[in-house]
């Protein structure tokens, strides 16, 4: 047997019980083997539950002394049925500051074996008939009523003039829905021939109340064996039960851990305690010790309360420490604890709170006090808490800001001391801080005067509010000096605006978002001969858009009402029934991303057109001409390319052909150029990335010969070149490709060159990079030594190019130029 299933001494039979109640608080293993009842059950149970005595007087220990030894004979009933007689020695004393009875049951059986033969006909009911607190009811076997006493009288509420001899009133005695079972009851142990029973159940009184109560029933039997009579004693244990519930309940359902300590080992645990630490009660009881819950931190000062409590010197029997879960987590928990006695030795019970939330917010709180104050002072806005009298008792560092005063200067004051003179009704602003303290929110404007003595405009807004527990009112102020600014300078705007569009020298005409017409000015009325007065209210394309023309005019106003300005050539109809010719804006009037309005603007090109097209005639005939030049310059330029070839080839001069050769693949680069030109439908400018393309198959093919295996990539953004631009860089391009295929791979089978063109915002950037030998220290484009290097800088230099080498290379040599794009008017579209 474990120590912690000992409870006090196992040679004989041993109750605590409550003093009052004699609720049965523990039992040790001898009782649980002599009423067959576990611990568990015992526990649950009043002493009376096991039976009663054979005479009236008051129960155990209460002389005064603490101690008694009685000779009353107890009958009790085994869990089996089996009767017992049993006389009680007792002894009061103190548990947990209530007395308790510790009553020893003496079995003396073998002293009444005489009076055996006579226990059917003194069956169990006599044991109770001193128990003054029982109702006792005599039935008849058919269960008429033959006795009533005072007590059930003084219980139930009938008189014996109304029960006796009344046949149905077991009917009306039992609950309802209980009257079957306890008929079945009765019937059973008379079949059995039980001299007596014990039943629970429902009882309703003369007035209608529901008690539970608890029966002890004595069956009597005849000489035949016939049942003859059933007493009953009767008794009302809904307070009981209420007790024993709501005990049940604070034990279970209880948000605080309850623990019972005895020699370092947990002999009870309630479900909380372990839900606190993550364990099952069973577990803790079973595997866990006191200390392998406590922090580490903690295990020697509570050790030392611990062993200090128990030697009988008590400390504070409250501490705040850390725990340790099962799965390792620390918690925060306060413990209580005090010394008892318990089953004889030394004990330590107590309860234990988690306080690990509790403490999370309390940090919280802090947190948010502190977070509270720095947000009242980053407000930009000025904050002041006022009274009734609308004396500032706070304000925050936006009151300060705004003003220039120290915090200091406010405090106490009223707001007169922040009033523009002149311009503040003190009395008004007096009744609006009233009229917020009693519940009603104020907006309104208020001028104030900064230290400096500048005067400004402020919103205010008061709140009633509570401050320490008194009635206040919070009041923000912004300053509106920029709002108010701005307010009137839209006023002049508006006006402005107003006179603009009344005076525009063009035709403007404002339609709302059905496209119906609003107002139009008085250009628009000179112009289209309508006045606001005759189409206002009509959709502006039924008046002035011609039938041919409906369609495109509501793609426009579809367009605008995506969002999108429009512009639109064509053709709108006088009032008078002519046509003119006009440049249309559609402009969309955006709030919030929603088109609210449109406005027309409609300019009258009519000469304008008719003499674009004498322009676009003349232009045609140009173009044709230009055309034909680039093409009649690139057949030139092919013709001094074969001369140039021609001669290389006629000469004995290895100097002369290498230069011969250069200079048709400098003519070569500029004819490329004229012959894209006059390919392209712009006459004046060419794709540079499609002519890089054309100019290095051009320069491949004339150094064939080369014994390196050179691979050329090239990564050119679509930039169009004005032919300004396109020569100089085609050139610039043909002699670093050129002087990079000769001289960068000496002494190598192979090599690489990537030329790359882009555009940077407005600029171009062309680089030409190589992966050979690198520059010679003695080469460079300010060193001038040869003719290549002469035309770079001079053609740079005719399109104001910054160009260099990239010196910093470990590897190769990168040749940069940088420039300005040229834009170009397009008027190919115009044929």
């Amino acid at each position: 047997m474990n120590k912690k299933d000992i409870s006090f001494f196992d040679d004989q039979p041993i109750f605590i019980l409550d003093y009052n109640s004699h609720d049965i608080l523990d039992a040790n293993n001898s009782a649980v083997e002599l009423y067959g009842y576990s611990r568990d059950e015992l526990c649950e149970m009043n002493l009376s539950d096991l039976g009663g005595k054979t005479q009236r007087y008051e129960l155990l220990g209460n002389q005064e002394n603490g101690s008694s030894s009685r000779d009353d004979i107890w009958v009790h009933e085994s869990k089996e049925g089996d009767k017992l007689f049993i006389q009680f020695t007792s002894h009061v004393f103190s548990y947990q500051g209530s007395p308790v009875t510790l009553a020893v049951a003496h079995d003396v059986a073998s002293q009444i074996e005489k009076k055996e033969e006579r226990r059917t006909k003194y069956p169990k009911i006599f044991a109770y008939q001193g128990s003054s607190p029982l109702a006792k009811i005599t039935w008849d076997s058919d269960l008429t009523v033959r006795n009533w006493s005072e007590k059930a009288e003084e219980l139930l509420g009938w008189s014996k003039g109304e029960v006796i001899g009344k046949g149905d009133f077991f009917k009306k005695l039992v609950y309802p829905e209980e009257l079957e079972i306890a008929r079945n009851k009765i019937e059973t142990a008379a079949k059995e021939h039980k001299s007596s029973y014990t039943s629970e159940g429902k009882v309703v009184t003369k007035n209608g109340e529901v008690l539970n109560s608890k029966w002890y029933n004595s069956l009597i039997y005849d000489g035949d064996g016939n049942l003859s009579s059933v007493q009953s004693l009767i008794t009302d244990v809904s307070r009981h039960k209420e007790s024993q519930e709501l005990f049940r309940t604070l034990s279970e359902k209880t948000l605080v851990g309850v623990f019972l300590i005895q020699d370092n080992h947990f002999l009870h645990v309630n479900p909380r305690f372990a839900d606190i630490f993550g364990y099952e009660q069973q577990e803790i009881i079973d595997d866990v010790t006191p200390f392998d819950l406590i922090h580490p931190n903690d295990r020697s000062s509570l050790k030392r309360n611990i062993v200090e409590e128990t030697n009988g010197n008590p400390l504070d029997n409250e501490y705040e420490i850390k725990g340790i879960t099962k799965e390792g987590r620390e918690i925060d928990m306060n413990l209580y604890g005090s010394k008892i006695k318990y089953r004889g030795d030394d004990a330590i019970v107590g309860t234990l709170i988690d306080i690990t939330k509790n403490k999370e917010v309390m940090r919280n709180y802090r947190a948010s006090l502190e977070t509270f104050q720095d947000l009242f002072d980053s407000i930009s806005d000025a904050i002041y808490i006022q009274d009734e009298e609308g004396r500032f008792l706070e304000v925050n560092q936006g009151a300060v800001d705004m003003y220039g005063y120290e915090e200091s200067f406010y405090i106490g004051k009223t707001p007169e001391v922040l009033a523009a003179p002149g311009k503040v009704d003190l009395v008004k602003t007096q009744n609006h801080i009233q009229k917020a303290l009693n519940g009603t929110p104020q907006s309104f404007k208020w001028w104030g005067k900064r230290k400096d003595g500048e005067i400004f405009p402020k919103e205010v807004v008061a709140n009633p509010g509570t401050y320490f527990g008194e009635d206040v009112v919070i009041t923000i102020a912004r300053d509106i000096s920029y709002r108010y600014n701005a307010e009137e300078e839209l006023r002049k705007n508006e006006e402005m605006f107003r006179q603009l569009f009344q005076n525009a020298p063009i035709s403007i005409a404002l339609m709302d978002k059905n496209q119906e017409v609003r107002k139009v000015n008085t250009s628009f009325q000179e112009t289209f001969g309508f006045s606001t007065e005759e189409i206002k209210g009509k959709n502006i394309d039924t008046v002035i858009v011609p039938e041919q023309e409906r369609k495109t005019a509501e793609g426009i106003s579809e367009e605008i009402f995506q969002g999108e300005a429009a512009f639109h050539t064509g053709k709108r109809v006088h009032k008078d029934g002519s046509l003119l010719d006009v440049l249309i804006y559609g402009v969309p009037v955006n709030v919030d991303d929603n088109t609210i309005a449109i406005y027309g603007i409609y300019v009258d090109i009519t000469d304008r057109k008719e003499a674009e097209e004498k322009v676009k005639k003349s232009l045609k005939e140009k173009e044709v001409l230009l055309s034909e030049i680039h093409h009649r310059v690139k057949n030139n330029l092919a013709v001094i390319t074969g001369l140039l070839e021609l001669q290389a080839y006629n000469t004995e001069s290895a100097d002369a052909s290498h230069v011969l050769k250069a200079s048709q693949m400098r003519v070569n680069s500029i004819g490329l150029i004229h012959e894209k030109l006059y390919q392209n439908e712009n006459l004046s400018e060419i794709s540079f990335g499609e002519y890089l393309e054309e100019l290095v198959d051009e320069i491949l093919a004339s150094v064939d010969d080369e014994p390196v295996d050179v691979s050329v990539t090239i990564d050119a953004d679509p930039i169009n070149m004005t032919i300004g631009q396109a020569i100089p860089c085609g050139l610039i391009l043909n002699e670093t490709i050129t002087n990079a295929y000769k001289h960068a791979f000496i002494d190598q089978e192979e090599g690489n060159i990537k030329v790359s063109i882009h555009l940077d915002g407005e600029n171009i950037v062309l680089s030409v990079e190589d992966d050979g030998s690198g520059m010679p220290e003695n080469v460079g484009l300010d060193k001038g030594q040869s003719l290549g290097f002469q035309l770079i800088n001079t053609l740079s230099t005719q399109i104001d190019a910054e160009v260099w080498f990239d010196e910093k290379r470990e590897t190769g040599s990168r040749f940069m130029l940088e420039f300005e794009l040229e834009k170009d008017v397009d008027f190919s579209s115009a044929r």
